[in-house]
């Protein structure tokens, strides 16, 4: 009787071990969505008085509410190991058969200032209003270290950001197949500045590796960093450079990913021990500007300058070539949009990507140039210019 009664008790308890036991943890695939917030449904009114409060036109026909959503998603880094990134979903309400756009956003180095916080806390987040009230899903990714991501943000490493692009285009595919979204298929990049570079990158991993995914209709990259070799060479050897805090977030960056340890090498005593400070994400770019000298002679270190003008700096070298990403042939129609004045990214970027690319054999390939266009002032005519040709392939939305 004993025993019979002590079996029934360790089967009970196994039992209850059994139902105690936690579960085995989940396990995400690159764009899984993990959380989705939603942050508010514009009205075309809302938007237009968006846009009359910075004085700024709006070029194109409002026609949908839109619904903003804040979306946590998992993807990988430069090294392949997972993490938790976010972006934001634009979705024009009432309407079917809508094309995707993805418009990555340009330099930016405040953490919180990206679309997935509030719609209309960047330039993305306010295009992305307007071109979703004209009838397109749009998303634009924060990229790794913005948003719910808390690291450095790898500045112009397309290892390391592609991936985050990618992925939140799965996510976005995966959210509208489960919520009634009828997509058409189309699938449209633009960008500027690092956005535009990104728009370029993306354009090549999709062709080589993921265009059983999407069907990439159209890209305009507009005033990217296109060959970042190049520009950096220039800007070296001249010593001389529109606005060094761009070299100076390059050069940070750059030393957090791959691990170089070398920011007393790059820059100047008075400004080496501030860079991992100035650049962790709690800082706005005018911030950093201010604790920035205006000349790139007073920011890199001599030594430095000269090693790499006589090629004593294999290393910083041989990354920005990696991320020079010219040597494919685009399949995808692509129209640039620069401005001819650009001391940030000079127009010398894109004549040497459209010069590159045709010599490999690409044949769809245009170029509108903005004369006398700074890297400031070209901004908006360069994405008017771009959804104006987005909207020539999709004239029947």
């Amino acid at each position: 009787m004993v025993s019979i009664f002590a079996f029934a008790l360790i089967a009970c308890n196994k039992d209850e071990d059994d139902n105690n036991f936690p579960p085995p943890p989940i396990t995400y695939e690159r764009g899984d969505i993990v959380e989705t917030t939603n942050i508010g449904v514009f009205t075309p009114n809302d938007i237009q008085q968006i846009f009359d409060a910075s004085n700024t036109p709006v070029l194109f026909d409002l026609n949908y509410d839109v619904t903003v959503l804040s979306i946590s998603y998992y993807t990988v880094d430069g090294n392949d190991n997972q993490i938790l990134t976010s972006g934001a979903f634009f979705i024009p309400q009432g309407t079917n058969d809508v094309s995707l756009l993805c418009t990555p956003h340009g330099t930016e180095t405040k953490r919180d200032k990206v679309a997935s916080v509030s719609p209309t806390n960047s330039t993305e987040g306010i295009v992305g209003l307007m071109t979703a009230s004209m009838g397109y899903f749009t998303v634009v990714p924060d990229y790794p270290g913005f948003g719910v991501s808390t690291i450095m943000h790898p500045y112009i490493h397309a290892e390391s950001l592609v991936p985050c692009v990618i992925d939140f285009l799965r996510a976005s595919k995966s959210y509208a197949s489960t919520n009634q979204i009828n997509l058409d298929g189309n699938v449209f990049l633009t960008g500027y500045s690092e956005g535009g570079y990104m728009s370029l990158t993306t354009q090549k991993a999709i062709e080589e590796d993921y265009s059983d995914e999407f069907n990439l209709t159209a890209v305009a990259p507009c005033a990217g960093p296109y060959d970042l070799k190049g520009m950096f060479d220039t800007a070296v050897l001249v010593n001389i450079y529109g606005n060094p805090a761009y070299a100076a977030y390059l050069l940070t960056a750059y030393n957090k990913i791959y691990n170089w340890n070398r920011l007393d090498d790059f820059f100047n005593a008075a400004y080496s021990s501030k860079m991992t400070g100035l650049f962790d994400g709690s800082k706005t770019w005018g911030e950093i500007i201010n604790q920035i000298p205006p000349t790139l002679s007073e920011l890199l270190n001599p030594a430095f300058v000269l090693d790499y003008n006589n090629g004593n700096e294999p290393d910083v070298q041989s990354a920005l070539a990696e991320n020079t990403h010219l040597n494919w042939t685009p399949q995808t129609p692509i129209h640039f949009f620069h401005g001819e004045a650009d001391s940030i990214v000079p127009f010398q970027n894109v004549l040497t990507a459209i010069d590159v690319f045709t010599s490999n054999g690409a044949d769809d390939i245009q170029l509108t140039s903005i004369p006398g266009g700074t890297h400031e002032s070209s901004g908006l005519e360069a994405i008017v210019g771009a959804i104006e040709w987005i909207e020539s392939f999709d004239e029947g939305k």
